[in-house]
C-alpha cells in the first residue's frame, strides 16, 4: 500500500524528505511518515512568500531593570552608555569613629574579555559619585536619567568618591582595585552601623568617562558576589592590629542605546531591543492538519554591530499562549547569518487552536539578553523575498474532505 503524495508548492528539499516517507505496509514508519495524520492522502508545503502567513512585523521591546546579574556592562561608545548603581549592604561592626582608623578602601572589580564598540580598546575609565537619594530595584534608564543625560540622583559636578582611568590588559577575572576616598568610606562605616543613619547612605554610581568601548565585568560567581568594597582598618587602641572586611552590594546595570527606527528590526541585549512577527494561519484550509513548520530569519551583517566574539548570537522566538508559560525556541545563526527555527508544527497547531493569529517576539536568548549588547539588525517583511522572514508550513488535508 503506497501513500499518495501530491506536492503543491513544496521545495525540492521537502519533496525529497517526503518521498523517503513512502513505504510498503510491512515497512516500519519513518519519522516523517509517523507524523502524518492517519487517513490523509494529500500533503502540502507553502511559505509566507506566497501565502499570507506573516502579515506584519514591527518594533517591540521595553526597558527592563537588570539587578544583581552575574555580569554587568560599563563604559561608553559614541552612541551607547552603560552605567552601574551600587548600594552597599553589610557594613561591619567596627565601633565608634574614634575607635578605628581606615587604612584603605578599594572597590574590587573583575573585567572580562567581552567588549562592545572598539574591541581593541583596553581602557577602563569611570568616576564614582555618591547618590543623594534612594533608587529602586525596578528603576530603568529612563527613570534615572533624563533625555539630556542629567540625573536627580547625583551630580557629575560634585567631588567624586573615586576616579579610575587605566589600561586593563590582565586575563579575564583578574582583580582590579579602585581606591575610594577614605573620608567618605569612613563616614559610611560609622553610619552604616546605625539602623537609622544607614538609611541615608544611598550608594554610588559608576559613571564611565571613556568614549570608545563598553566592557563586561563579573559580579557573581554562582550565588557568591565577587565585586565588593574591601576596607582595611586598624584599631586606635592597637594600631598594629589590622582588620580586613569585604562589604557586599546590590548592583543595578543601566544601558542606553539608540532606539530602533520604524523600519528597523533590531535584536539587542541589555537595552533590550526586540521585534514582533505576526503569524496568521487563516489561509490554511479548515480541514487541514499541520505537521511541520520552519521559520527563517536573516541578519543584515553589514548593518549589525558585534562585540568581541563576532556573530555568535543566539536568538529566541517567544509565544505567550492564552494559558500557561511562554513558549521559547532558540537558534544560532549559520555562516550566512540565517537563524532557522525548526519543528514548529506543535507550536503552529497551538496557535491555530487559539484562534489562528498570534504575535511572536524575536529577542536575545538567555545570557545574550542581559550580559551582552550585540546589536543585530534583521531583514524585515519589506525587504527582498530571499532575505525577508519566511515561515514555511507543511500540512495535510483529510482525504474525505479533499474532493
Amino acid at each position: 500500500m503506497l501513500m499518495l503524495l501530491r506536492l503543491r508548492g513544496a521545495s525540492s528539499v521537502l519533496a525529497a524528505m517526503l518521498l523517503l516517507a513512502v513505504a510498503g505496509c510491512n515497512d516500519a514508519p519513518s519519522i516523517v511518515g509517523s507524523e502524518i495524520v492517519p487517513g490523509t492522502d494529500t500533503i502540502y508545503a507553502h511559505s509566507s512568500i506566497d501565502f499570507p502567513f506573516l502579515p506584519l512585523d514591527s518594533v517591540a521591546g521595553a526597558r527592563q531593570p537588570l539587578i544583581n546579574g552575574t555580569y554587568f556592562l560599563l563604559g561608553n561608545t559614541q552612541n551607547d552608555q552603560a552605567r552601574v548603581l551600587l548600594e552597599f549592604l553589610n557594613y561591619p561592626k567596627l565601633g565608634a569613629a574614634d575607635s578605628f582608623s581606615l587604612v584603605s578602601a578599594d572597590l574590587l572589580v573583575y573585567p572580562q574579555d567581552y567588549k562592545y564598540g572598539d574591541t581593541t580598546d583596553a581602557t577602563v575609565a569611570f568616576n564614582v559619585f555618591e547618590l543623594s537619594k534612594e533608587w529602586s530595584v525596578t528603576a530603568t534608564w529612563d527613570s534615572i536619567w533624563s533625555a539630556d543625560g542629567a540625573s536627580s540622583y547625583y551630580s557629575t559636578g560634585q567631588p567624586p568618591v573615586a576616579t579610575f582611568n587605566e589600561l586593563v590588559t590582565t586575563p579575564a577575572d583578574s582583580v582590579v582595585r579602585v581606591p575610594f576616598n577614605k573620608d567618605v568610606v569612613k563616614r559610611w562605616l560609622v553610619n552604616g552601623q546605625d539602623s537609622l543613619l544607614s538609611k541615608e547612605i544611598y550608594g554610588v554610581v559608576l559613571h564611565p568617562t571613556n568614549t570608545g568601548v563598553i566592557r563586561q565585568f563579573r559580579n557573581l560567581s554562582g550565588v557568591s558576589q565577587r565585586m565588593k568594597l574591601r576596607v582595611i582598618t586598624s584599631r586606635t587602641s592597637d594600631p598594629s592590629k589590622i582588620d580586613t572586611n569585604l562589604v557586599e552590594c546590590a548592583v543595578g546595570n543601566y544601558v542606553n542605546t539608540p532606539a530602533a527606527e520604524a523600519n528597523e528590526r533590531i535584536v539587542q541585549g541589555a537595552r533590550v531591543h526586540k521585534f514582533l512577527l505576526r503569524v496568521s494561519l487563516d489561509s490554511l484550509p479548515p480541514a487541514s492538519a499541520i505537521f511541520g513548520g520552519t521559520l527563517r530569519l536573516t541578519a543584515n551583517d553589514a548593518a549589525s554591530t558585534w562585540g568581541s566574539y563576532g556573530r555568535d548570537e543566539i536568538v529566541s522566538v517567544v509565544y505567550q499562549p492564552l494559558i500557561g508559560s511562554p513558549i521559547e525556541l532558540s537558534s544560532r545563526a549559520d555562516a550566512n547569518g540565517v537563524f532557522t527555527f525548526v519543528n514548529l508544527g506543535p507550536l503552529l497547531q497551538l496557535i491555530r487552536r487559539e484562534g489562528g493569529t498570534a504575535n511572536l517576539i524575536v529577542k536575545p536568548a538567555g545570557a545574550y539578553e542581559t550580559w551582552r549588547m550585540n546589536r543585530v539588525r534583521f531583514y524585515g517583511l519589506a525587504d527582498a523575498p530571499d532575505v525577508r522572514p519566511r515561515l514555511t508550513v507543511a500540512y495535510s488535508i483529510i482525504g474525505v474532505f479533499d474532493k
